[in-house]
């Protein structure tokens, strides 16, 4: 049975604030993972491998080639690599992170959100800050009217 209050949850925000070990500095694998997990876009313990799949090979694009990528780049980069994922698989976590904000679809290509090729940290530090900012606009307005509500009862 669903909660009726599910239906309000317009996106959740979730940052993790990790320790960045020498160790997970070593192996860009590591580096996808700790990212996704610092990102909220995977939970702890996850083991199924194909979203991690996905965020490299976006970050392959926009890092190293410096282009935005279209579905066929990304098929192309999992099969140079050796990476076997079906096309229900990616376009599931491309549209995935396009509902976390993470991703923008533009005439068929993937950039993360606000990013210029300058500076993703910065893009997706303002993605997250403007969500958390969202967030915290209706949270102050709720704290508003429970405050009037409480003065009323006096």
């Amino acid at each position: 049975m669903e909660i009726p209050e599910s239906k309000l949850i317009k996106s959740e925000l979730i940052l993790r604030d990790m320790d960045l070990s020498q160790e997970v500095k070593m192996a860009r694998k590591s580096l996808v993972r700790w990212l996704a997990l610092s990102l909220g876009i995977i939970s702890k313990n996850e083991s199924r491998q194909s979203v991690l799949n996905v965020l490299e090979a976006l970050l392959y694009y926009h890092l190293k080639e410096k282009k935005e990528p279209n579905y066929q780049d990304l098929v192309d980069y999992f099969s140079q690599n050796n990476i076997q994922m079906n096309e229900k698989t990616i376009r599931y976590h491309l549209t995935q992170l396009r509902k976390m904000g993470l991703l923008d679809d533009s005439r068929g290509t993937y950039r993360f959100s606000g990013f210029q090729y300058d500076n993703l940290s910065s893009a997706l530090e303002q993605t997250y800050q403007k969500r958390a900012y969202l967030t915290f606009f209706n949270i102050k307005e709720a704290i508003s009217v429970l405050e009037k509500m409480y003065e009323e009862q006096r």
